[in-house]
């Protein structure tokens, strides 16, 4: 074997040992459920599985909920935080532009197709700002889709991204209520953000109720009060009930044959009394008497 066979199969060897750094064509990954920036309220619909997009200058996350429905499609709350997203970038970017009503209707005809989703005239607001929702009927299943942008002050740093948040849930439920979807809305929390200094989204955290602690500042527990729904609740079924005929025959048992006594000799038989067939008695005829005798004269010889 030559100089050069023997350097050739010592590079071949040495590159067998050397380990590779697998460089990714996309800029999509599944990070699973652990990692969700948004997660939704305890006892809501639990998250399935992540998937992440980064973008220049956004980040974004499919967040899969699990739910029972005959609507094709999937149940998902989608998060968008735009900020400096840092090295790991995507090559392209993601629109960051006020919410308009065209952008919606595209949006729910993509999501529910075939479902008429008729939108919410009622102001709504949850721990992160006001948001629209819409909702629609298929059959038993309930339909759901909210919408929500956060976005900074207007006086941020210079050189430096607003921060802001794009909120999307899609979500249908067989048999659920409208405040039961909604809650979904309510009660989500982000669990995430970028470390920028610069980027909050969400503004100073609100000061306590002045009247918490005070002297002369009743707080009276009030009861939350009925919800207004979009949609007229359904009506409950009408359960009449079913007659049901018994196919096991009840037999009526026979009367128990309660064997004669036997009589008991005791004494003489006495014989039973006349018959009694005629209505008036048997009064016995008078004995017969013989006419008396009449004297006959005597005579002297």
């Amino acid at each position: 074997m030559g100089a050069t066979s023997i350097a050739l199969l010592s590079v071949i060897l040495a590159g067998c040992g050397t380990p590779t750094d697998l460089q990714r064509a996309s800029t999509n990954a599944r990070i699973g459920a652990v990692n969700a920036l948004v997660l939704p309220p305890p006892g809501g619909p639990s998250v399935v599985d992540v998937v992440e997009r980064r973008y220049s200058n956004a980040i974004q996350q499919d967040i899969s909920l699990s739910a029972a429905s005959s609507v094709s499609g999937q149940n998902i709350l989608r998060v968008q935080l735009f900020g400096p997203v840092g090295t790991e970038a995507g090559q392209t970017s993601l629109s960051n532009l006020p919410i308009t009503e065209s952008t919606i209707q595209r949006e729910m005809r993509a999501a529910f197709p075939g479902v008429a989703m008729q939108r919410s005239p009622l102001y709504a607001q949850n721990s992160f700002g006001p948001f629209g929702y819409a909702v629609g009927r298929s059959g038993r299943d309930l339909c759901l889709y909210a919408w929500q942008r956060v976005t900074g002050p207007t006086r941020a740093a210079p050189f430096s991204p607003r921060g802001t948040m794009q909120t999307r849930l899609r979500l249908c439920q067989t048999g659920a209520s409208e405040e039961a979807l909604l809650s979904v809305m309510y009660g989500y929390t982000v669990t995430g953000g970028f470390p920028a200094g610069s980027w909050n989204p969400f503004g100073p955290p609100p000061p306590p109720d002045p009247r918490l602690g005070a002297t002369g500042k009743p707080v009276f527990p009030v009861m939350p009060q009925r919800l207004d729904t979009v949609l007229e609740p359904e009506p409950e079924p009408v359960r009449r009930p079913t007659s049901r005929r018994s196919t096991t025959t009840v037999s009526t048992p026979a009367p128990a044959v309660v064997p004669a006594a036997t009589p008991v000799m005791r004494g003489p038989i006495v014989p039973p009394p006349p018959s009694t067939a005629t209505s008036a008695p048997l009064i016995p005829a008078p004995p017969t008497q013989a006419p008396p005798e009449t004297p006959q004269p005597q005579t002297q010889p």
